[in-house]
């Protein structure tokens, strides 16, 4: 069989599980193989749109790897019945399964440029370029949200095969797994070059297996693997229960190098539990090492990465501009490191200085473009930052609350004069330019007493759905007092 016809056979049967209607219609249009090209040829118009809309990029980025072309064509008739495409002819197999066989030898599955593995032990150190030099543990900006599997990491990075194998970081998109792997094989690698170490995603992974099927050359695909030191594989959770063939090479892997006693590290954007995809038996041994949360950076942490990244680009920002920018982003890492380079690349281009109104009209723009980072109070309600002053809010919560402002400004312990002083230290935070310091100097309140009570607001408003009414209500209250539409 043509080897290429035989990764999309297997395509067809992986991305059509369980789904009939798709199935039937893939497994209708005909193929054909040249030296670089793939021809998908749909027998009508319909067909050939619902492929391209449905399917052709996971198509491309299969075959990709093999550096060929795809294209999806219209099957038409010529005069004499037959079809514009020709059948697959026996030279062009023998000639594609040249092509497979070029890549037999373990070293050419190995220097592949999208598969990042670092074997110092043959001498060539290039392949370590494949890892980012900034993803070390000393450009890590560590807070509450990640410290455990912070240290975790370090760890496993000092001692490989020790205690916490395998090593399982799971949590959200941008929050920085990614980071710690590659600073493990950093680390790891700047101690003994002489480790065979290996940091890849689990698109990687599988596509180096069907190379290797293809090729008929898993011995060597086995012998990358499972003579690693460190391995360490990136968002397990696009790994399927429909590729029985790589999970049960994950799993024999997997059990290899844990007898060995070698290091093996994964991350996942969910718990070994939620990986429904995944068999019992191997969820299990996710399990069986040290497991760690990386949750979403609090505000203190986002300002230290702030903070951090205007330092490594050779940027002093202003404080304002720094709290601005830590305030307003807040669903992860990538999206504020982001939201930096953007305030610096706008700078750099028109040659104006940093500065916090033209950050606000920037970010506005970046939250236009991301539902998902719109510049808005935790109450949900967008806020438009006007000039407000301290005693304003203090006047409008202490009149909501029926309380005096000597009550609120005094030292007094009850719950509803603490709950009116912290909404007025958060809703001072979010609705002015004001720092933490200067709303604390206000308040008679210092810093750290100031940012611990915004943060207990914080945590509070993502829970409780009165605190969120009487907020918005607050503010309605605020922006009538100001006109503000």
């Amino acid at each position: 069989m043509n080897s290429f016809l035989g990764i999309w056979e297997e395509f067809v049967s992986i991305a059509t599980f369980g789904n009939n209607l798709d199935k039937m219609i893939l497994s209708k249009v005909k193929v054909e193989f040249s030296k670089d090209e793939v021809r998908i040829i749909a027998n009508d118009e319909f067909t050939k749109s619902w492929i391209e809309n449905n399917y052709l990029d996971r198509i491309k980025s299969l075959y990709n790897y093999y550096e060929m072309k795809v294209t999806v064509i219209l099957n038409k008739k010529d005069d004499s019945g037959n079809t514009e495409g020709k059948e697959t002819s026996k030279e062009d197999i023998e000639k594609d399964q040249k092509i497979g066989k070029k890549g037999n030898s373990t070293s050419s599955l190995e220097t592949k440029p999208d598969v990042k593995v670092l074997e110092s032990q043959k001498g060539d150190n290039t392949t370590n370029k494949n890892l980012n030099p900034r993803y070390t543990f000393s450009n890590f900006v560590v807070g509450p949200s990640n410290e455990f599997s912070y240290h975790a990491a370090q760890n496993v990075a000092r001692i490989p095969g020790g205690m916490y194998n395998p090593l399982f970081i799971y949590g959200g998109v941008g929050l920085g797994k990614t980071h710690l792997l590659q600073a493990i094989a950093h680390e790891v690698i700047s101690k003994n070059k002489l480790k065979k170490v290996m940091y890849i995603t689990s698109e990687q992974f599988i596509n180096d297996f069907f190379k290797a099927m293809n090729d008929k050359n898993l011995h060597s695909f086995r012998i990358k693997y499972r003579e690693a030191d460190v391995l360490l594989i990136d968002d397990v959770q696009f790994f399927k229960s429909s590729m029985k063939q790589v999970m049960e090479e994950l799993f024999h892997t997997f059990n290899k190098l844990f007898h060995d006693r070698k290091q093996m590290v994964f991350s996942s954007d969910r718990s070994p539990k939620e990986l429904s995809e995944f068999s019992d038996r191997m969820r299990s041994r996710f399990e069986s090492g040290l497991t760690v949360f990386i949750d979403k950076p609090d505000f203190e942490t986002r300002l230290k990465i702030v903070e951090a990244k205007f330092k490594n680009e050779g940027i002093e920002a202003p404080e304002d501009v720094i709290n601005f920018i830590a305030n307003n982003i807040n669903d992860n890492v990538r999206s504020l490191e982001s939201a930096v380079l953007k305030v610096i690349a706008y700078s750099s281009f028109s040659k104006k200085n940093i500065e916090l109104n033209i950050v606000k009209t920037l970010l506005s723009e970046l939250a236009g473009a991301n539902e998902n980072s719109k510049l808005e109070l935790k109450s949900g309600e967008n806020e438009i930052i006007v000039n407000y002053t301290i005693d304003e809010i203090i006047d409008v919560v202490t009149n909501y609350y029926g309380i005096s402002k000597n009550e609120v400004l005094n030292n007094l312990r009850q719950d509803k004069f603490i709950l009116a002083r912290n909404l007025i230290i958060y809703i001072a935070k979010r609705i002015t330019n004001m720092s933490f310091s200067q709303i604390g100097e206000l308040l008679n309140r210092n810093h750290s007493t100031v940012l611990r009570a915004y943060e207990k607001m914080e945590s509070l408003l993502k829970r409780d759905l009165l605190l969120k009414e009487q907020l918005k209500e607050i503010l309605t209250l605020l922006k009538s007092k100001k006109n503000v539409a």
